[in-house]
């Protein structure tokens, strides 16, 4: 059992601080409902559509293996500009325009339309909602104040880096924490034990001296503890994936850690 008391509390983004899948969800109902509105397209047969066709098109992109290894995938894409260092972001930033508005044109035809105008309003409609869109878990803000007040805090999140910063710096969650590692930048995403080395490295703590708090068991609780560092997992309700692997901490959402931790109880709103 490790003893060595905590000094930093890595965080997971999507899921564990703010609402992802239904931020996206709302974001393309709002885009699908300009479409509707315009051509009278049915608003879910559009979203089944574009969420299809733009799946297909990232397979065909020009590096889908990679971006599955640093944890992001075509719905992410269809909101990013692919900005970063990384040669990968300049080969996609070329591709990308013309995945998105392809994304929405095909997307279109298969609800019966034939529209450029409109998928190139689709496009940007999808990425101003989304990026609008960032809704905090309840009690996820008052966790962090409480949490912050004790430890060191990091981000240690999977994504694209320019809808990952956009998202951090919308909700004001980046002044709040001391190191941002984002997997876009680095090259390589969570489960990889490298991402959590990197982390270490920026905190200059060592891996027993840390917890990483996280939605996903495999990438957020095994990945950071075959790194070494205690994993706690938010639950949200859900049984164990994997009964051979015991987390640190088990809690059922981030609201829950602060207490979970013996700090005092804060209040959600």
């Amino acid at each position: 059992m490790n003893d060595t008391p905590i000094a930093a509390i890595l965080l997971d983004l999507d899921e564990t601080i703010l609402y992802d899948d239904p931020a996206t969800e709302t974001a393309l109902a709002a885009t699908a409902a300009l479409a509707a509105e315009r051509v009278g397209v049915d608003l879910e047969a559009l979203v089944t559509a574009v969420l299809q066709e733009s799946a297909a098109l990232w397979q065909q992109g020009p590096f889908p293996d990679w971006c599955h290894g640093i944890g992001t995938s075509e719905v992410e894409g269809l909101r990013a500009r692919f900005e970063g260092d990384d040669p990968h972001w300049e080969t996609m930033r070329a591709w990308g325009p013309e995945f998105r508005f392809d994304s929405w044109r095909r997307a279109l035809a298969a609800c019966g339309v034939e529209d450029d105008g409109l998928a190139h309003d689709l496009d940007a409609r999808f990425e101003r909602e989304r990026a609008a869109t960032n809704p905090f878990i309840p009690g996820a803000g008052e966790a962090l104040t409480a949490l912050g007040e004790r430890y060191r805090l990091a981000i240690v999140t999977n994504g694209i880096p320019d809808v990952q910063r956009t998202k951090l710096d919308r909700t004001g969650l980046t002044a709040r924490f001391e190191v941002v590692i984002v997997s876009g930048e680095l090259g390589v995403g969570k489960p990889d034990p490298r991402i959590y080395d990197e982390t270490l490295r920026q905190l200059g703590l060592a891996a027993d001296a840390c917890v990483m708090v996280g939605d996903n068991f495999r990438r957020d609780v095994v990945g950071a503890q075959d790194a070494g560092i205690r994993g706690v997992w938010i639950s949200a309700g859900r049984p164990t994936p994997d009964p051979a692997v015991t987390p640190f901490l088990t809690v059922e959402s981030l609201a829950d850690l602060p207490a979970a931790l013996g700090l005092d109880a804060v209040p959600t709103s």
